[in-house]
């Protein structure tokens, strides 16, 4: 499901070792991170999406059954590469980041408040686990911006809508 950037999003990227527990990450480890938010493209992808289900009854179900098996996310940020006048540090930042591919960590996305503003108390966020895996060079048209685009791996563990303490 794409997302539309806006000043009140922030995106951080935290590597695997980051975070101690994904289920309760802190503010300290949240500010840590890299803000990728000023370099981000709209049209990104970054959310769960539908789980898995399972259908299979016992013999007492008088009815059909569906059990959560697993939470299903994804994850794809188009980041601006150069605007082909000035390439500012963040930018540079996000490339060096990923460009390698197969970076393990934590994308954690916050909505409601400016992109400028620390991760703090009360701030409601979403954590998700991912590789990333090898990023593209997208070549603006008609003088667009050139954007390198990085497609994220689901590692299985997300926690979504979690309040910072």
């Amino acid at each position: 499901m794409p997302k539309m950037m806006s000043p009140n999003t922030t995106i951080w990227w935290i590597p695997k070792a980051g975070i101690a527990n994904i289920a309760a990450p802190t503010i300290l480890e949240i500010n840590a991170g890299v803000n990728l938010s000023a370099a981000i493209a709209t049209g990104f992808t970054l959310a769960a999406t539908d789980s898995d289900t399972d259908d299979s009854k016992t013999i007492v179900d008088e009815a059909n059954v569906q059990t959560r098996t697993f939470g299903n996310y994804e994850g794809t940020l188009p980041f601006f590469r150069s605007d082909k006048t000035a390439v500012t540090a963040i930018f540079n930042t996000a490339y060096d980041l990923f460009k390698v591919g197969r970076v393990e960590g934590y994308l954690v996305s916050r909505h409601g408040k400016k992109a400028t503003a620390a991760a703090a108390a009360g701030d409601e966020i979403s954590v998700y686990h991912f590789i990333s895996d090898y990023g593209k060079t997208v070549e603006g048209d008609g003088g667009a911006p050139i954007q390198f685009e990085v497609p994220f791996l689901p590692q299985g563990n997300m926690t979504v809508n979690f309040k910072l303490v």
